[in-house]
């Protein structure tokens, strides 16, 4: 597939999400995907349940794409993601704040499905927005 037909599955892709169909998000998934995550790879079942997980923490979810870089079958996209925090998340019981969170994924696509998945978002920085992480932690460390 083309650069332009990529990035069009990627922000249909983040339509999909934003439109709260964790169930359709696996059309978009090869059914041998590899997810890379900070200590191990995941497959399409721990993608499901980690995205449901999520969306139980942050119903409201929705991500803005920032900026979008693609090149021959991958695809780069920095987003926000902005939510309400009304469901346990990790340790945290719901605060109901508003919340912030940037992102950098990065989708390698094989005939139109996503064959390998990368996410990086600033975890620390969603941490503490819902107080698991002492308030002006990141201001020090910046």
């Amino acid at each position: 597939m083309s650069v332009e037909a990529n990035e069009a599955v990627i922000r249909h892709f983040i339509d999909t999400w934003n439109s709260g169909d964790l169930e359709g998000l696996t059309d978009f998934f090869a059914p041998d995907v590899v997810h890379h995550a900070r200590s191990e790879k995941h497959g399409l079942k721990s993608i499901k349940q980690i995205n449901l997980a999520f969306n139980q923490a942050f119903p409201d979810l929705h991500y803005t794409i920032e900026d979008m870089v693609a090149e021959d079958d991958t695809v780069v996209t920095r987003l926000t993601a902005r939510a309400t925090h009304a469901g346990p998340f990790l340790d945290a019981a719901p605060t109901f704040k508003k919340v912030e969170c940037a992102l950098i994924e990065i989708a390698r696509l094989r005939d139109g499905k996503i064959v390998e998945h990368w996410g990086l978002a600033d975890e620390l920085h969603l941490m503490e927005q819902v107080g698991l992480v002492p308030g002006g932690l990141l201001t020090a460390m910046s």
